[in-house]
């Protein structure tokens, strides 16, 4: 980073000064700043920009078992400015306020650069489940067990701030850990459909194509990719997804369905790799029935995943996969972000430096959040579409904000992400100006 960028990013925040913390530089951080300085805002606007309107920090004491157990969480709302908060749920047991506050501004990030009426929030639910294991005297890797911890947090969690859903000020949908189910214990609560999105298929409100959103925008985001920066057909090319999870696998499925050979994919427990491509609905099913994709084909991890020679990765599983130790390492031509900031600031500086393109997750993973803005206006009109409208309306969407996100950092000479958050920055700001936020 520039001295400058580097004085402002270090210059304290009035959250910061309040808590008596310093949040940890992180990408998102880094680059506002950045474009702040492109855009001429001073240190004050920048930080209004980065800083959360509200954080929330929770304790649940959660029935579960005929046993009380106590878990902690973080609600971090972050810019109202142009429409509710939005954000997911996670459920995890690294679960942080300032990471929460990074995921929320993400959001932010997300809606503008997408030009989706939503702001951005997220909600953080730390559950230590190696201490539920020994607490309960259970065997790890029991999924039902997970299931009961995480339906009784949440239903706590939406009892304590149910009027805060019904009012629409957060709208709340699923994240790592979470998923219809736990959506729809929060339904129970508001009785709104339009009060949270990714609710299961056949609950009021429900919007067909809600599950497949992310993958097939990241998928679409590939495609974009493929054409406009490798200038082949997606049908031309190799890939590779780091996370086999609701995006993973959806975006594999699609990206097999259009021609694309992938070649390998990994979750938590290990790998699958053929160099001639892998079959994914089969790869689907074996998942589905053994919750790991470790023995389908030859066996692989991240590691050496991140070592073959592709046009396209997608990392679709977790944050800061995607470091300084490992950049050095990845020979794909483009790096498309499936899940939430899956590449750490030195991490993209490796990238930028060998002339990969990142295709920032405020674009690629943006599929989710434009689906819910399509279930929560549907909701409130109750007319319904079908899913080829859905992802019509996400294709649009992403290929509208990739290629305005082009045309910038052609006309600038800056990177792709540089130039997305640009764009939303300046969205957030006019509508921070016309509200009279800032």
């Amino acid at each position: 980073m520039a001295e400058e960028t580097i004085a402002m990013v270090n210059a304290r925040s009035g959250m910061e000064k309040i808590v008596e913390s310093q949040e940890p530089v992180t990408r998102s951080v880094s680059l506002m700043h950045s474009v702040g300085q492109r855009l001429s805002l001073d240190e004050r606007a920048v930080n209004e920009l980065v800083s959360p309107q509200e954080v929330v920090i929770f304790r649940i004491p959660s029935k579960t078992l005929g046993k009380v157990v106590i878990h902690w969480g973080c609600m971090a709302l972050h810019n109202n400015a142009r429409g509710p908060y939005k954000g997911g749920v996670r459920i995890s047991e690294d679960v942080t306020a300032w990471e929460t506050i990074e995921l929320a501004r993400l959001m932010t990030l997300k809606t503008a650069a997408n030009d989706v009426e939503f702001g951005g929030g997220k909600t953080g639910i730390r559950i230590d489940f190696p201490s539920m294991y020994r607490l309960f005297g259970k065997k790890p890797r029991d999924s039902e067990f997970e299931r009961i911890l995480k339906l009784d947090a949440v239903e706590y969690f939406a009892h304590a701030f149910k009027d805060i859903f019904s009012s629409h000020k957060y709208v709340p949908a699923p994240d790592v850990g979470t998923g219809g189910e736990e959506m729809a214990v929060i339904f129970n609560q508001t009785n709104d459909p339009a009060s949270v999105t990714g609710k299961p298929s056949g609950i009021h409100g429900w919007l067909p194509g809600r599950e497949e959103a992310t993958g097939w925008g990241c998928f679409e985001a590939s495609r974009v990719a493929a054409r406009e920066l490798l200038h082949k057909d997606i049908g031309e090319c190799t890939a590779a997804v780091q996370g086999f999870g609701n995006v993973g696998r959806w975006t594999a499925r699609y990206l097999q369905q259009h021609g694309a050979k992938v070649l390998a994919v990994t979750d938590s427990r290990g790998g699958a790799y053929d160099a001639h491509g892998l079959d994914i609905p089969s790869l689907i099913e074996r998942k589905e029935r053994s919750g790991a994709v470790s023995g389908f084909a030859a066996e692989i991890d991240n590691q050496r995943l991140f070592k073959l020679d592709l046009d396209i990765l997608v990392p679709a599983a977790l944050g800061d996969a995607i470091t300084a130790a490992n950049a050095p390492g990845i020979k794909a031509k483009s790096v498309v972000e499936g899940a939430n900031m899956p590449v750490s600031l030195d991490g993209m500086e490796v990238l930028n430096e060998k002339k990969i393109e990142v295709v920032p997750d405020i674009i690629a993973n943006a599929g989710g959040v434009i689906g819910s803005m399509e279930e929560y206006s549907r909701s409130l009109s109750a007319i319904k579409v079908d899913k080829s409208q859905v992802l019509g309306i996400i294709s649009e969407k992403i290929t509208t904000s990739f290629r305005e996100s082009l045309d910038l950092m052609s006309s600038e000479g800056i990177t792709l992400s540089e130039a997305a958050v640009q764009i939303a920055m300046q969205r957030v700001y006019d509508a921070m100006q016309h509200r009279s936020f800032i």
